[in-house]
């Protein structure tokens, strides 16, 4: 029989650059040594954020957008996220098993980590009280991790959240313990949602209980602030309204992070990684990098003109004011593209990923220090949180102080009702463009996918198959399907499929 990645899972050893900050050395430990000291806490630590730095923005979060309708294939894509693209994707595929073993990963580490941290804290009597602030400090760094990865598989493979029905919806296995085995029978099923979300608002009082460093502009280790943006984003998933329009003004009063208003330093932001709107930007060097994904699918540098496999389609570039809005010059460029077959043609293609130039020699690897959270998103998520709340004029403040630092010379303007929420899911769209949240935001508002060939920047620039499709916000491809392997190894899971596979 197979083995269940959910618990035959083996912490992977990983290391960590620590670049500046003297509490994230560059380590790496056997995974079949016991955590016995503040040394060994922190290189698990070490490795959470590494296989954070590799899992955020990578290939799962394509998959995930080109389902959402905004791009348009190419050509020239070769069927790169193809069969996400034309929704014909199969329960077998490895996006789903690849997303899935991650964050399982990601979850058994941190077991490790909470449960080695515990016992040191227990039995060493010698631990002064600086080892026990540095050991709660990883401990609530790990409480955090396994909240996070609970939530990317929810959200990735449960319908959304509704508390009406959240008890008998199904959520995730749950694990708490790092017990490895290849006893069948100690495989989990699957819980209630109710039963995952309470799980990671609890891991997440937690964290916020345990971390005890408050956070800064660039931050690249989980901080306080970074713990409160997640809880933001949680809450306003679990429609506590209340909850996440408070976690996320927090960090907007905090004056901690603030938002550029400069282009050229908007502009930088994305090419040279500086800037004070990230509350988590991840480290990294030209020998310790993230995922490019994202970079390489929109803009693929072959030689010296791009080669993209995707285009944004014309509805999302005419959501912006393109001569005033910063965002528009920092997420696009207009020129040239080098196609595998005929005359090099001009688009307007996605350049939010340039690739840092500190992080290549020679042509770029479209690579860039994610952000996993920017206080612009905050902004969002109070405007959407306040807006459910039937509190419309708080809603629009929030929008207009964010496009009036956006758009030069922005006249604030006041939205009720509909167009209160349709200016809201334009702005997600406009700050957040390819960021990998739209397909969970649609699931969230209820809304189907409508993507045209008459939509696409060209006509005569498009794949044979795929590009004209229509999803009600009903089809059961939204939700992912429970990996195949994971289906045909854990007995507890038989009869729990996601409906439609």
């Amino acid at each position: 029989m197979k083995k269940s990645i959910i618990l035959s899972i083996i912490a992977c050893c990983a290391a960590f650059t620590s670049c500046n900050m003297d509490e994230m050395p560059s380590t790496s430990i056997p995974t079949d040594e016991s955590i016995l000291t503040v040394k060994d806490c922190q290189a698990f630590s070490n490795m959470l954020h590494a296989e954070w730095r590799g899992y955020v923005q990578n290939a799962y979060s394509m998959d995930a957008l080109v389902q959402s309708g905004l791009l348009t294939a190419t050509a020239d894509y070769g069927n790169t996220y193809g069969y996400f693209y034309r929704w014909a994707f199969e329960i077998t595929d490895g996006a789903f098993s690849g997303c899935w073993a991650d964050n399982y990963y990601i979850i058994a580490n941190a077991n490790h980590l909470i449960k080695g941290g515990q016992n040191i804290l227990a039995n060493d009597a010698e631990l002064s009280e600086n080892d026990k602030a540095y050991i709660n400090h990883y401990v609530g760094q790990a409480y955090f991790s396994r909240a996070y990865a609970y939530f990317e598989l929810a959200l990735h493979y449960c319908k959304n959240y509704d508390p009406a029905s959240a008890g008998s919806d199904y959520g995730i296995p749950l694990v708490t313990e790092y017990a490895p085995s290849s006893d069948y029978s100690k495989y989990p099923g699957r819980s209630s949602l109710k039963e995952t979300f309470d799980i990671i608002v609890k891991d997440l009082e937690q964290a916020s209980n345990l971390v005890g460093i408050q956070g800064e502009a660039q931050s690249a280790y989980i901080t306080l602030d970074v713990v409160e943006a997640l809880k933001a984003r949680v809450y306003l998933e679990m429609e506590d309204y209340q909850n996440a329009a408070a976690a996320a003004q927090g960090l907007i009063n905090s004056k901690r992070y603030t938002l550029i208003s400069d282009g050229d330093a908007y502009k930088k932001m994305w090419l040279n990684d500086v800037g004070t709107e990230a509350i988590w930007q991840f480290a990294m060097s030209k020998t310790e990098t993230g995922s490019n994904a994202l970079g390489s699918s929109f803009m693929g540098i072959v030689d010296k003109l791009p080669r993209p496999s995707y285009l944004p389609v014309k509805s999302v570039l005419n959501l912006y004011d393109k001569e005033n809005d910063i965002r528009y010059d920092a997420y696009f460029t207009t020129g040239l593209i080098d196609r595998q077959v005929g005359d090099d043609i001009e688009v307007t293609y996605c350049s939010k990923w340039p690739g840092n130039p500190e992080l290549y020699e020679g042509n770029s690897n479209n690579v860039n220090k994610l952000k996993a959270f920017r206080i612009s998103e905050m902004y969002l998520i109070a405007a959407e949180a306040y807006a459910m709340l039937n509190q419309e004029d708080k809603a629009s403040e929030m929008l207009n102080e964010l496009k009036k630092i956006r758009i030069k010379g922005w006249t604030e303007t006041v939205y009720n009702g509909a167009a209160l929420m349709q200016e809201i899911q334009d702005e997600r769209v406009r700050e957040l463009f390819a960021e990998g949240n739209r397909l969970f935001d649609m699931k969230r508002w209820k809304i189907g996918m409508k993507r045209s060939s008459s939509d696409a920047q060209r006509d005569d620039y498009l794949p044979a198959l795929g590009t004209d499709i229509e999803k009600e916000a009903t089809d059961n491809r939204w939700v992912w399907p429970i990996p195949k392997d994971e289906m045909d190894s854990n007995p507890q899971l038989k009869g729990q499929q996601n409906p439609g596979y």
